[in-house]
């Protein structure tokens, strides 16, 4: 798992890799334009002893050093031009000494008038989608993906579909609306019925718009909780699991219910949805058990925090994955 700092650091690593691959691809173009024609690399080398020249200047005094520089631009010019004509020449393309950077905005820097380029912010999303998707261990689950016809009854608009889909609505609404400190939501409901993928397609909605998103299951954070021994006082480092919990904009929590039942374990999920709401930082938490469950699971301190802080949504319905082994089965039937 990454924290901010690290997914930044990588975005500002792959702009590295970009300007070093592209100086590599100069070089080598400039080699091959060079054994083609000798007189390239004439001109080249008569261009490259520009600074040599400049700095004679300044320390001899003896001519007008505005009027110096103008000449070596003008003969760096005409050099540039002959180099083109050359190239051209020999069936290369006139740019062919100067390739294209990935982004020719910021020149692969990463910024423009000291704002973010497009391009990195791009990166940051692309960064922030693969950490998700292998978080997950999911496919990429959006909303566009999600198929609302698994809730048809023979083709039919039964009072499920009509919830389900109020409950997609939902979701899409939260994931538009969304801002660090608008809350959560609770999804509860059977297995299969798209709780997951619901909660993933907001993340990834989200991570669209410039936010961050963490995926664990109750098993996996109590794991990572367990470890740091999740003490808030002993995990102030900006790069402890605590932190990483506390500082990505949304969490969320999948499978509650599903770790195995301890006091440890209960005292960690508290810690964990105490952490988030007491920061009034966006929580989505996804469970097989209904609210009245959870209470016994969990007892009423762990359920209080959780009613009054996350928007309850239930999910309704029958198991969609054997539908959707059906259909992929029917497609591969078809393709044969």
């Amino acid at each position: 798992m990454l924290t901010k700092k690290e997914i930044f650091k990588k975005a500002y690593k792959e702009l590295e890799t970009r300007r070093l691959n592209r100086k590599i691809k100069e070089e080598e173009n400039l080699k091959k334009a060079c054994d083609i024609c000798e007189e390239i690399e004439v001109l080249y080398k008569q261009m490259n002893l520009t600074s040599i020249k400049i700095a004679r200047s300044l320390i001899s005094k003896k001519s007008d050093i505005t009027k110096t520089i103008e000449n070596i631009k003008n003969e760096n010019l005409w050099v540039q031009k002959k180099i083109k004509e050359l190239l051209i020449k020999n069936n290369l393309p006139s740019n062919f000494l100067n390739p294209k950077p990935f982004c020719e905005k910021c020149d692969d820097y990463g910024f423009v008038n000291n704002e973010r380029c497009s391009c990195l912010e791009k990166l940051i999303k692309t960064i922030t989608s693969e950490q998700l998707i292998e978080q997950s261990n999911l496919p990429k689950l959006t909303f566009e993906n999600f198929k609302l016809n698994l809730y048809l009854e023979n083709g039919e608009k039964t009072s499920i579909f009509k919830h389900m889909s109020a409950v997609f609505d939902e979701c899409k609404k939260f994931a538009n609306n969304f801002n660090t400190n608008c809350g959560g939501l609770l999804m509860h409901g059977l297995t299969g019925l798209g709780k997951t993928h619901l909660s993933l397609a907001i993340a990834f909605k989200i991570i669209e718009r410039g936010y961050t998103a963490l995926y664990e299951t109750s098993s996996q954070i109590i794991r990572n909780m367990l470890t740091t021994n999740f003490s808030l006082k002993e995990n102030k480092n900006e790069d402890s699991y605590i932190s990483l919990i506390t500082k990505t904009d949304l969490l969320i929590l999948d499978d509650l219910g599903c770790e195995f039942s301890s006091q440890l374990n209960k005292s960690a999920i508290f810690e964990i949805i105490n952490l988030r709401t007491s920061l009034n930082k966006p929580i989505i938490i996804n469970t097989n058990y209904t609210p009245e469950e959870l209470e016994k699971i969990y007892g009423e301190r762990v359920i209080s925090r959780i009613f009054s802080t996350l928007k309850i949504i239930s999910f309704k319905g029958s198991d969609n994955r054997p539908k959707i082994e059906s259909q992929k089965i029917k497609k591969t039937y078809i393709q044969i």
